[in-house]
C-alpha cells in the first residue's frame, strides 16, 4: 500500500474546522497551515525521514515558569493531525478518529519545533522500515481496506522535553492541558466520525468526559511498552503478528456491529 494512499487531502469544510482549532491553540494562520501540510504532503512518498521545523514561538505556554522550561528545552514537538484514505475515487468513505495521547521527538531542536503528524507516519520510513511505527501504520492499513478514511491526532499536541532529562518528556502544566482538552470534542466531531479509536489508557481516559455520542473503541496502545495488556487481552504472545490480526479481527467485529 503506497502509491493508492492519498494523505491529508481534507475536504475544505473539514480543513476550515481543523484550522480554526488550530489557530486557536497555536500562533499561526490557515495560509501558514495550508503551506505547512504542502511542505509535508510533498515529502509523504520521498525516501527515509526529512525533518521540517517551525519556529518555537508557533506555541507559547500559558503558565509563566513553564514557559521557561519551554524556551530551555532541547526538543520540542508538534503534531499536526493527518488523515489517510485510499485513492480509489471514492469520495463519501466513513470517517474513523484514532486518538493517541501527545507527540514525541528524539531530535535536538534549540530554537526550532520539530514539526510531524501522529506517529510519524508522514515519513515513508517511519510506514515502511521502523518495526514500531511499521506496526501503527498496518493497523490503520487494516481500517484503510474495510473502506474507511482514518484521522489521526493526539490530546496534547505539543511534546517538551525536559532540559534536565534528555529525551523524557516533561508534562504539561494543566492549563496548557485543559486548552488542548477544550478542543478535542469539536475537533473529532468536525470530522464527522462513525467511531472513536483510542490507543492506550491516558488518552481513553481522556474522552471519557467528554460527550461524543460516537461509538467509542479502547485498545492498548500498540507499542512495546503496553505488551503486558495486549498479552492479557489476547491471551497470547504480544508479537506485531498476534497483534495486527488480533486488531484487524476485532475492530472489524465491532464496527460492524456498531457496539
Amino acid at each position: 500500500m503506497g502509491s493508492n494512499l492519498a494523505f491529508s487531502q481534507f475536504k475544505e469544510q473539514e480543513f476550515d474546522a481543523v484550522s480554526k482549532l488550530l489557530c486557536g491553540l497555536f500562533d499561526t494562520t490557515k495560509s501558514d497551515l495550508e503551506s505547512l501540510y504542502k511542505g509535508i504532503v510533498d515529502d509523504f512518498s520521498k525516501d527515509w525521514w526529512l525533518p521540517h521545523f517551525v519556529h518555537r514561538n508557533f506555541f507559547k505556554s500559558e503558565h509563566q515558569e513553564f514557559q521557561k522550561i519551554y524556551e530551555q528545552s532541547p526538543s520540542i514537538a508538534v503534531d499536526l493531525p493527518s488523515i489517510f484514505e485510499l485513492d480509489d475515487g471514492i469520495d463519501d468513505k466513513p470517517t474513523i478518529v484514532i486518538l493517541g495521547q501527545d507527540s514525541k521527538s528524539d531530535q535536538h531542536s534549540k530554537g526550532k519545533i520539530h514539526l510531524g503528524t501522529p506517529y510519524g507516519l508522514h515519513h515513508r520510513g517511519s510506514r515502511e522500515r521502523l518495526g514500531r511505527t511499521k506496526l501503527y501504520f498496518e493497523m490503520i492499513s487494516a481500517l484503510l481496506t474495510l473502506g474507511y478514511r482514518v484521522y489521526l491526532t493526539d490530546v496534547y499536541k505539543v511534546w517538551v522535553c525536559d532540559p534536565n532529562a534528555p529525551y523524557n518528556g516533561i508534562k504539561l502544566p494543566r492549563v496548557d492541558q485543559d486548552r488542548f482538552i477544550s478542543v478535542l470534542k469539536s475537533e473529532v466531531l468536525a470530522m464527522n466520525p462513525i467511531a472513536l479509536v483510542t490507543w492506550g489508557k491516558d488518552s481513553s481516559d481522556s474522552v471519557k468526559a467528554i460527550d461524543l455520542k460516537i461509538q467509542h473503541l479502547s485498545f492498548p496502545h500498540p507499542s512495546g511498552a503496553a505488551n503486558g495488556a495486549w498479552k492479557k487481552l489476547m491471551n497470547q504472545s504480544p508479537t506485531f503478528k498476534n497483534k495486527l490480526a488480533y486488531w484487524s479481527f476485532e475492530i472489524s467485529k465491532a464496527l460492524s456491529q456498531g457496539i
